[in-house]
């Protein structure tokens, strides 16, 4: 099996495509989650003060003392009080106070593959050969010894690892989504003036 093979048979199609159904997937119940906190806040409804108020009035006193002589004097010393106030609490849904729900969109998507194949092969032949010739006063004699060994070793192995990341960031919601706030005010109408209004 060559390193090229290896490399062919890694299922990267199969990977991007089971990234792509993820990111589906989530961005899916992302939406389906920002709808019902959209639909809990348009319901929920909370007190507020919309207005608090300090009126501080003067007040004058009166303080005596004594000078060295041991005679008395009265003095007017001004001082001042504060009468704290609020109106009365209104109505409002979260989403009036202001709370908007967040919707999220998947920006980014990495696929990273990393391999390491590597392949040895290693092989070895030794041959060793020897001969002998004695003369004994008789018939010759001959002798020959020969030694073969091989060996062969082959390795081979495969290490890989992937990488899938994602990046998911926070986008304003959609602009229909999103209620107009118009605001009346009438206290123009007070000096004969016209309401103004605020479209937000």
């Amino acid at each position: 099996m060559s390193v090229g093979t290896d490399l062919l048979n890694v299922p990267f199609p199969q990977m991007v495509r089971s990234l792509a159904m993820a990111i589906a997937d989530g961005q899916r119940s992302l939406d389906k989650t920002s709808m019902e906190t959209t639909r809990f806040l348009a319901q929920e409804q909370v007190q507020l003060i919309e207005e608090i108020w300090e009126v501080i009035t003067p007040k004058v006193r009166d303080a005596t003392y004594h000078d060295s002589s041991g005679a008395q004097h009265t003095i007017q010393v001004t001082g001042a009080t504060v009468e704290a106030g609020h109106s009365d609490p209104v109505k409002f849904s979260l989403l009036q106070a202001g709370l908007f729900p967040t919707f999220y969109q998947f920006t980014e998507s990495v696929i990273e593959v990393k391999m390491s194949i590597s392949s040895r092969t290693t092989s070895s032949t030794e041959l060793e050969a020897g001969a002998s010739l004695g003369v004994n006063y008789g018939p010759v004699s001959f002798a020959a010894h020969v030694n073969f060994k091989t060996s062969s070793t082959f390795s081979y192995s495969v290490e890989g690892s992937s990488l899938l990341r994602t990046t998911l960031k926070p986008v304003p919601p959609p602009a229909r989504l999103s209620p107009r706030v118009i605001t009346i005010n009438l206290l123009p109408t007070i000096t004969g003036q016209p309401p103004t209004v605020t479209v937000a």
